[in-house]
C-alpha cells in the first residue's frame, strides 16, 4: 500500500504558502487603492470609506476593522478614484447632471469635508468649502425640514410646490439650494438630495432652504461636500486678489467682506492715522509705550491704536486676534479659511477719530 501522507503533508505546505501570497497582495492592493482620513491629531488611516451617520464618520480600514471618527476628530478625508460599480456613498452621478467641459484630464482627487447642518434661516449657511472656478463639486444630503410648523420636506423639496417668493422660485418649495459666494450676480444651484456640478466661480460655499418664510421652522439637513482637487482652472500664486478696505478709528472690528482661501497668503499693508484718548495720534502699528497693565485690550502685547485682524470661521468661532500694523504678511492654513475682519486694537474706540486705508491682496 502507498504511503500518500508525506505528498498531502507538501501539498498543504505549498497551499498555505500560495494563500500567504494572495492575501499579502490583496492587502497591498487595498493600501494602494484605499481611501484616507486624517484626524485632527495629525495620524491618518487608510481603507474605505463606508458613510457618515449620527456625527460619524464610518470608515473600515485595510485590516477589515470597522471604525467610527467623531466629525470634531477629523480634518478631511481624500478618497481614491472609483469605478462605477464600486459600492460607495459618492456614486458617479447620471450625466444629466453633471457639465465636464471644464473638468481636468487628470485623474479626480476627491476630498470631502466633514457635514454640515443646514437649518432654514433669515441667512446663508456658510460652510468650510472653498471651490474654485473649473472646479467640480458633489454634494449629498439627507434629513428633512418643517416649513411653517406644518410640513416636512426632504432635500429634493414639496414635488411640485413652486412659488413666485422662493428664493429660487422655478424650483421645488424646501429644497436644498447653494450659492457660490455671496455676489449679487452669484446665480443659486438646486441640489436637492444629490448633485455634481463645475463652479463656475471661486468662492465659499453657501447653503439654505428653498422657502420664504423662518418662523415655526424645524429640522435640519446634514450636508457632504466633496470637492475634485485635481480640477479647477487655477495656478497658485498667478491669480492674486487685491481691495482696498477703509478701517474707522471708532470701530472695534470691521467686515472685509473678503472670504479667504485655504493656504492663501495673505498681504496687508496699511497706512493713515487715528487719534484716541487725549488727542494722542499713532499710525498702524499703534504706540507700546502707551499700553496699560490695568487695561485688556485684543492684543496685549501689540501697540495700542495698532491694525489688528481675525478670521471667523463658518462654525461661528473666531480667531485669536493677531497684530497687523502697518504691513504684514501671513500664512493662512488649511483649516483656517473664512471671513476677514480687521480692528482697532484699543479697549474703547468709541471716542477715536481718523481711518486706516488698508490694502489686502490674497
Amino acid at each position: 500500500m502507498i504511503d500518500r501522507s508525506k505528498d498531502l503533508q507538501r501539498m498543504r505546505q505549498i497551499m498555505r504558502k500560495i494563500m500567504t501570497a494572495l492575501t499579502l497582495l490583496l492587502l497591498v492592493a487595498g493600501v494602494t487603492m484605499a481611501d484616507t482620513i486624517y484626524l485632527r491629531d495629525g495620524s491618518s488611516v487608510q481603507g474605505k470609506f463606508i458613510g457618515y451617520q449620527d456625527g460619524y464618520f464610518q470608515f473600515e480600514t485595510v485590516s477589515g476593522r470597522e471604525m467610527r471618527y467623531p466629525t470634531r476628530e477629523v480634518s478631511r478625508l481624500v478618497m481614491d478614484n472609483k469605478t462605477e460599480d464600486d459600492n460607495v456613498p459618492y456614486r458617479r452621478f447620471p450625466e444629466r447632471d453633471r457639465d465636464d467641459s471644464q473638468s481636468s484630464s487628470s485623474s479626480p482627487r476627491w476630498e470631502a469635508a466633514p457635514a454640515l447642518s443646514v437649518r432654514l434661516q433669515d441667512q446663508w449657511i456658510r460652510s468650510q468649502v472653498q471651490v474654485r472656478a473649473g472646479q467640480r463639486v458633489r454634494v449629498t444630503a439627507s434629513g428633512t425640514v418643517l416649513l411653517e410648523g406644518r410640513y416636512s420636506a426632504n432635500p429634493d423639496g414639496l414635488p411640485n410646490s413652486r412659488k413666485a417668493a422662493l428664493p429660487m422660485p422655478n424650483q421645488n418649495d424646501g429644497a436644498l439650494i447653494a450659492v457660490i459666494g455671496r455676489d449679487e450676480d452669484a446665480p443659486p444651484i438646486l441640489i436637492g438630495r444629490e448633485r455634481e456640478f463645475v463652479a463656475d466661480r471661486t468662492g465659499l460655499l453657501y447653503f439654505t432652504v428653498n422657502h420664504w418664510e423662518t418662523r415655526n421652522a424645524g429640522g435640519a439637513f446634514s450636508v457632504i461636500v466633496s470637492v475634485d482637487r485635481s480640477t479647477g482652472n487655477w495656478k497658485r500664486g498667478t491669480q492674486r486678489r487685491e481691495k482696498v478696505v477703509t478701517i474707522p478709528g471708532n470701530r472695534t472690528w470691521v467686515d472685509t467682506g473678503i472670504d479667504l482661501d485655504e493656504d492663501v497668503t495673505l498681504d496687508i499693508s496699511a497706512e493713515g492715522q487715528i487719534t484716541f484718548r487725549r488727542n494722542q495720534l499713532v499710525g498702524p502699528d499703534g504706540d507700546i509705550n502707551l499700553n496699560s497693565k490695568d487695561v485688556r485690550y485684543p492684543v496685549n502685547n501689540s501697540g495700542v491704536g495698532a491694525l489688528i485682524a481675525k478670521i471667523r470661521y463658518s462654525n461661528g468661532a473666531e480667531s485669536a486676534p493677531r497684530f497687523i500694523g502697518a504691513r504684514n504678511v501671513k500664512r493662512i492654513g488649511s483649516s483656517e479659511y473664512g471671513r476677514l475682519f480687521l480692528g482697532i486694537n484699543d479697549d474703547a474706540v468709541g471716542d477715536n477719530t481718523g481711518t486706516y486705508t488698508v490694502t489686502v491682496r490674497w
